[in-house]
């Protein structure tokens, strides 16, 4: 199977079903597969060939799936990019890609062409705009291309191996990688996740997430499109809108970050809204306080699965719902299509796949699964320090319980020395969302003349009367922190700054706040 063959599949079973929603249109699998084909031809028309590389800067929207899957029919290569970046850094994923076309939002026009001005690659320009606004003048316009044209289905068929996508990371340490997916990368992720959340064809997705990102498309869009499910795209993400929709159009499946539950859950509406239809969310990225999770499953939704996955692997780690109260904070258990280890980590040495450490003691995630991808573009040293031995190296830190299920401990570039003393951030924070009143947590290292790093919390309040020395208190009674582990300093602030996936980006945490230590 390839990418194209799972729509192809959907289409000749499911014509008459309605498979997406934007913005009030609405379209059944065979006049979306039309407006998919039509989008093919004018690709092709453009000079675009097998393995023709297509950049996507576009808002989360209908444009962004359309032409994903057309670029699947023909064989050519997506490059989603997120819509927030800069020109400098749209620049950088257009050269190291070689990207022939970029399709962009027009509200993004300015910064799509001052970065297209310092690349000469990119030869064809698509422009995605509102009803009734122009597009760049000289530029294709996007729904001329796809309302009318050629219908006929392309005939070319990809090979399994032949990539699919190239998905750059969302640069958290660094510039961001071209993560290389090869059509049978993307079919393992969507089966698999079909298979885990038991997804069908009366499943309605809503869209919040972007789909410029693997958990947005290929875990999330592509499984409901495997099944003949329908996938409504909301445009933007805002607490009483999403819970709208959820009513208005009786969503069944909702994949949201953590943040975003709780914003949804603490919405001073939120009683006012009918969320039955909902029967699953997913997320991923960060903890839920355990209070919260209690009040999420019991209000909002009972089926609550929180996965682990990342750009060059998606899905591999999940916790089901009957877990999420008796292991707070866990990721659960490999997927049915992932095998996982924790390793010694050493990054002076190349650690083998055996070198497994005791249940209880943090180590290296290592990940293997045909979902992995298959290497990093134009990046062979990198790509050799990620594969290893057959499997991927994640450079995430992990403990595993005697049970077997697995919990997050941070990033290896996250661990914190302080006196000497190893730190992992996310086993403070589990102790920090016990505290009643914390809403989210997150710890870093700031610099300290006398330990070489002081523990330091910011935290996010559900009890706004919450103040530094009830915390530092809970976590000296508990039990269940070391003394050196306590957090030395506090910080209060709104909101946790993260990136696409839900994951707190550290790096500007450090940044921030250590300005203020």
């Amino acid at each position: 199977m390839n990418v194209s063959s799972i729509l192809s599949q959907t289409v000749d079973k499911h014509p008459g079903k309605e498979a997406l929603v934007f913005e009030g249109r609405r379209w059944t699998y065979a006049a979306w597969n039309a407006r998919i084909n039509r989008l093919c031809h004018a690709l092709s028309d453009m000079g675009v060939r097998p393995l023709d590389r297509v950049a996507l800067y576009l808002k989360t929207d209908e444009a962004s799936a359309t032409l994903y899957f057309a670029c699947q029919k023909i064989g050519a290569v997506v490059v989603p990019m997120n819509f927030r970046l800069a020109p400098a850094e749209v620049a950088h994923i257009l050269r190291d890609s070689g990207a022939r076309v970029l399709a962009y939002s027009q509200s993004h026009a300015a910064s799509a062409l001052a970065a297209a001005r310092e690349v000469h690659s990119t030869h064809d320009f698509i422009g995605v705009a509102p009803q009734g606004v122009l597009v760049t003048p000289g530029h294709h316009d996007y729904e001329a291309l796809a309302s009318s044209g050629n219908m006929e289905e392309p005939n070319y068929h990809p090979d399994a191996g032949q990539l699919s996508a190239l998905v750059y990371t969302s640069g958290t340490t660094g510039r961001p990688k071209g993560v290389m997916h090869t059509h049978a990368n993307d079919v393992a992720i969507a089966m698999n996740c079909t298979m885990e959340y038991s997804l069908g064809a009366a499943d309605r997705a809503l869209h919040i997430a972007p789909l410029y990102h693997v958990g947005g498309m290929q875990a999330y869009f592509l499984p409901h499109v495997l099944v003949g499910g329908t996938n409504i795209i909301a445009s933007h993400y805002e607490a009483g809108a999403t819970l709208e929709m959820i009513q208005a159009e009786h969503i069944t499946t909702l994949f949201a970050v953590p943040t975003q539950i709780q914003q949804m859950l603490f919405h001073p509406h939120f009683r006012d809204f009918n969320v039955s239809s909902l029967r699953m969310i997913t997320t991923g990225g960060a903890a839920i306080a355990a209070t919260t999770m209690e009040r999420v499953l019991r209000e909002f939704c009972s089926g609550v699965y929180n996965g682990y996955g990342m750009t060059e692997a998606s899905l591999t780690l999940l916790l089901h719902p009957e877990d999420a109260l008796a292991r707070p904070g866990s990721c659960g258990k490999p997927t049915l299509i992932s095998q996982a280890r924790i390793v010694s980590h050493n990054p002076q040495r190349d650690v083998p796949p055996d070198e497994v450490v005791s249940p209880g003691t943090i180590g290296q995630l290592i990940v293997q699964g045909p979902q992995m991808m298959a290497g990093y573009w134009n990046n062979p040293a990198e790509t050799a320090r990620k594969l290893k031995h057959g499997w991927l190296y994640t450079g995430d830190l992990f403990s595993q319980d005697a049970d077997g299920y697995y919990t997050f401990q941070g990033r290896t570039d996250d661990m914190i020395v302080s006196g000497g003393e190893n730190i992992y951030p996310r086993e403070v924070e589990e102790v920090l969302y016990r505290c009643p009143g914390v809403r989210e947590a997150a710890v870093i290292g700031l610099p300290d003349p006398k330990w070489g790093h002081m523990v330091t919390a910011i935290i996010v309040r559900s009890d706004p009367h919450l103040d530094a020395n009830v915390i530092d208190s809970f976590c000296q009674n508990s039990g269940l922190l070391a003394a050196f582990k306590r957090p030395r300093r506090f910080f209060f602030a709104e909101q946790l700054p993260l990136n696409p996936s839900g994951k707190v980006l550290k790096h500007e945490l450090i940044r921030q706040y250590g300005l203020e230590a």
